[in-house]
């Protein structure tokens, strides 16, 4: 029985250790690396059909179509000096007009909803990483149009005013 045994462990080893088990390993590894690439060509294709990546392809036209980069620079540059000057009014639109070109841009990246608050609902914190910010900065905006004598401190405009443009910046607007 041991040689037995050891015979049938003998012919496995030299079955291991011969040309036809390396063919077989390469003519293997050869299969499968077709059948990744056709997978993996599979999944570009279907992907693409899906339109999974309707949103980049919406960003990119929104981007096209609602302000070059000039016109959202000057646009910034005017938000900006409003915060130089610092006084009240100045501050208040300045938060106003960063919060209408935001909300421009998500109606222009076709984001369905009757206002603001609808269109950003449709971002989830992981696909906008500054959603929770901008969600501060138009509670800020809402408070303004409320109550137009309440007061905005300028750190206050400054940091409202940033959030909106981290997240264009994570847009890729800015």
């Amino acid at each position: 029985m041991p040689v037995f045994l050891i015979d049938i462990y003998d012919n496995i080893l030299n079955y291991f250790n011969s040309v036809d088990f390396s063919r077989t390993i390469l003519t293997l590894k050869l299969i499968s690396y077709a059948v990744t690439f056709f997978f993996i060509f599979l999944i570009v294709t279907l992907l693409k059909k899906s339109e999974a990546t309707w949103w980049i392809e919406e960003g990119v036209k929104a981007r096209q179509v609602a302000y070059g980069p000039e016109q959202l620079n000057k646009k910034w540059q005017t938000i900006g000096q409003r915060l130089k000057r610092g006084d009240d009014a100045n501050l208040k639109l300045a938060i106003i007009e960063a919060d209408n070109i935001f909300d421009d841009i998500l109606k222009r990246m076709g984001l369905p909803g009757i206002n603001f608050e609808e269109r950003l609902r449709q971002f989830e914190p992981h696909e906008l990483k500054s959603v929770n910010l901008v969600w501060e900065a138009h509670r800020l905006r809402d408070q303004i149009i409320r109550d137009p004598i309440a007061l905005v401190g300028k750190e206050e405009a400054e940091r409202a005013v940033g959030n909106y443009e981290s997240a264009l910046k994570e847009l890729e607007y800015l």
